[in-house]
């Protein structure tokens, strides 16, 4: 059955999941593209039900539940400029603070009011990518379910644990209370250089606000502030390529 009227109950639920209201109303967030529905449901993503466009047949690995929209429809529901045919409707993700598990060598990425949906989507890819155990965002950061953060993390959103909506102190308490060295990457006269800085052991490091870094008051809470070194007429680079720096001088020094 093809359906092609706006009216449908799963047109219009899909169609509110585009507005991070709708999504927080219903728990739930929409993944799309063939390979991000795919890694999704080899990681065990919560996917409730496929939605494909009329003529675009799905793989065998997909046992969803499935619904077939006219060409139309389906491009209205897409947030793509090219859409593939295909998209998952996800329940949303409670993680805690306390799902987080590390070890001696554990570190673990804060980010502080980030706005921009690449950085938090390149942050957690990158995360991933490079053995961290998990990854904090503040209150005040850009919705972790919004489409174009869950696109830039290549699936990364269900391959470790993802806090969101938490206080900088409250994340700071916790993880100092799990022995825990808090390490900000900011300019300060404090600032020591990334690749002179000791980040053995277990790290919480801190990324700021695209546009104004860290807050003074979460570095005052810190044990180090740390700087990458730069050209001196460069422009600053941007939250996700620092932090990339960062998790990988981590991994240098400590796996």
């Amino acid at each position: 059955m093809v359906i092609t009227s706006r009216e449908n109950k799963i047109f219009k639920l899909v169609k509110a999941l585009s507005s991070k209201r709708g999504r927080d109303e219903n728990k739930k967030f929409v993944i799309e593209g063939l390979r991000s529905v795919l890694d999704a449901a080899k990681k065990n993503a919560p996917i409730e039900y496929i939605i494909v466009k009329d003529g675009v047949n799905i793989s065998e690995e997909l046992n969803f539940p499935t619904y077939t929209f006219a060409p139309k429809l389906f491009c209205e529901l897409s947030d793509t400029q090219s859409p593939q045919g295909i998209m998952a409707v996800c329940k949303s993700i409670d993680v805690e603070l306390e799902n987080i598990k590390g070890n001696d060598k554990s570190c673990v990425i804060l980010c502080e009011a980030l706005q921009d949906p690449g950085n938090i989507g390149t942050i957690i890819r990158t995360a991933h990518a490079g053995f961290l155990d998990g990854v904090v965002f503040t209150k005040g950061c850009c919705d972790l379910y919004n489409p174009k953060v869950v696109r830039a993390t290549m699936s990364g959103i269900f391959s470790l644990p993802i806090v969101c909506g938490v206080e900088t102190d409250e994340a700071i308490r916790y993880f100092k209370g799990q022995g825990y060295k808090c390490t900000a990457g900011a300019l300060s006269e404090k600032s020591v250089n990334l690749f002179d800085a000791s980040l053995s052991g277990k790290q919480l490091i801190i990324i700021g606000n695209e546009a104004n870094g860290v807050k003074e008051e979460t570095l005052k809470k810190c044990d180090s502030i740390i700087k990458i070194p730069m050209n001196e007429d460069a422009e600053s680079l941007n939250a996700a390529i620092a932090a990339s720096v960062i998790i990988y001088e981590y991994y240098r020094q400590n796996k």
